[in-house]
């Protein structure tokens, strides 16, 4: 009996768990669809992103040669 038991709630664990992963996907695609619209590209996120904090690199670098002079 227990064992029957034990093998139920893994089934049903299992299609929980298939549930929440094509949720997951359905969302996943959502969002991405509405994000190229709004042109949000990772390539173009990450290169931005980069950008910035080289600029911040390189200000901090400059203002630590103006102490040291």
């Amino acid at each position: 009996v227990l064992n029957t038991a034990r093998n139920i709630v893994r089934i049903k664990v299992c299609y929980i768990m298939i549930a929440l992963t094509v949720l997951g996907c359905v969302t996943m695609t959502i969002t991405g669809k509405k994000a190229v619209k709004k042109d949000q590209r990772l390539l173009r996120v990450n290169t931005e992103k980069k950008a910035k904090w080289r600029a911040e690199l390189e200000k901090g670098q400059e203002a630590a040669v103006r102490k040291s002079q």
